[in-house]
């Protein structure tokens, strides 16, 4: 489960840094965000066809799937740093967080041999909170600075 320490890393450490020097910690956890949109975006062009794997067969086209969801998932991340307080794209990026969670939940039930997925349902136990942790991070520094 290296991605999720990573997720987690990218996204906290802006902001602890940010903490300590008595920099701008609301940009610095957009800047963590845009670093974890970063990440997973470019993930879908490394492990493409890993990741379409996560998708159940019945839905065509799940490569191109995974391409666009990865070029989502970095517009996402440039949005964050050009556009950071935004109700809009914060509202955004939280229905997105919501929307690609039940693959998640089918590649681990599936134990699909991708991004710790294969340990199963307990995945779930380490990957749901931390879907929550960037959902509520959306909500604290992209949504309510948007107002």
């Amino acid at each position: 489960m290296p991605a999720i320490a990573i997720i987690t890393g990218l996204l906290i450490a802006p902001s602890l840094v940010a903490l300590a020097l008595n920099g701008d910690v609301g940009w610095a956890g957009r800047f963590g965000l845009a670093l974890v949109f970063a990440f997973t975006g470019i993930g879908h062009f490394v492990k493409t066809d890993a990741m379409a794997e996560m998708l159940p067969e019945s839905i065509p086209g799940r490569r191109a799937l995974i391409l666009a969801s990865g070029i989502f998932e970095l517009l996402l991340a440039m949005l964050l740093l050009a556009w950071p307080k935004s109700l809009l794209l914060g509202l955004t990026i939280i229905g997105f967080l919501i929307a690609i969670f039940p693959a998640n939940v089918y590649a681990a039930l599936r134990r699909i041999p991708f991004g710790g997925h294969s340990a199963g349902p307990v995945y779930l136990l380490v990957r749901a909170p931390v879907q929550l942790l960037l959902i509520v991070w959306t909500y604290w520094f992209v949504v309510r600075g948007g107002r």
